[in-house]
């Protein structure tokens, strides 16, 4: 499915999470070494035996707090209950204090920007994209340690604005957050697209003001015909969607 007119478009906004950046080395490697560090010695196998058990919290979490994203605080507390739910089966049981301890230090570890690493599509993207003159947004679904991870990263070279739900007090998909997305880049909504890898979040939040989503499925575990908006499965995709040429 092309885009219209591709030619019409001026601004671009991106997720963040799973669309420019991903955990590094791996969600399940940096809890166990966490773990090791803390002298809570378990197999990397037995943490990654358990990630289903945590996605299905994630999920359920998040449908009964939708506006988890809009607060720090709940947010810190959304990932320490991640943590501990995933880590439960190898601490001793009734020992809520070393479990909160270990969740609490993997929480910051993740708040450090070594452990975010950018999938290999996404500077090749955007430096087609600076160069051919687009606006360039970040909207964010994350906590306040999202500002150094992205100068870290060299990623605020490229963007005109980045939104972070927990310092705007806005989580997607609240149109409130798209909203004040498109006043920071001083952007017209028929002439941006936004991309994000969640169909709630990133394309029900974009669509409900107007701007053009793209689902991005990195995981490749989608098709066309299953989905009402634009699907993607890289950024190299969203170059030919516009009819760029890589830099």
């Amino acid at each position: 499915m092309p885009i219209a007119q591709p030619q019409a478009i001026r601004t671009i906004f991106f997720d963040v999470g799973f669309t420019l950046l991903h955990p590094y080395p791996s969600l399940p490697e940096i809890c166990h070494h966490v773990c090791q560090q803390l002298h809570l010695h378990i197999h990397l196998d037995a943490v990654r035996d358990r990630m289903h058990i945590a996605e299905d919290y994630f999920l359920r979490q998040q449908r009964l707090n939708r506006h988890t994203w809009a607060s720090e605080e709940a947010i810190k507390e959304f990932w320490i209950g991640y943590y501990m739910n995933l880590l439960r089966p190898f601490v001793e049981e009734h020992d809520e204090a070393r479990l909160y301890q270990l969740s609490q230090a993997i929480n910051q570890e993740f708040e450090k920007h070594t452990s975010w690493q950018m999938y290999q599509d996404v500077l090749p993207t955007l430096d087609a994209l600076h160069a051919h003159g687009y606006t360039l947004g970040a909207v964010s679904d994350w906590g306040i340690a999202l500002g150094p991870i992205f100068r870290h990263q060299h990623l605020t070279r490229y963007f005109d604005c980045l939104l972070i739900s927990a310092a705007t007090r806005h989580a997607k998909p609240s149109p409130m957050l798209y909203d004040l997305a498109l006043q920071r880049c001083n952007a017209i909504a028929d002439y941006t697209l936004h991309i994000g890898d969640s169909y709630v979040q990133d394309v029900l939040g974009a669509r409900a003001v107007g701007i053009t989503p793209i689902l991005l499925d990195r995981e490749e575990k989608l098709a066309e015909s299953r989905v009402d908006c634009l699907l993607i499965h890289s950024l190299h995709e969203l170059l030919d969607l516009l009819e760029v040429s890589p830099s």
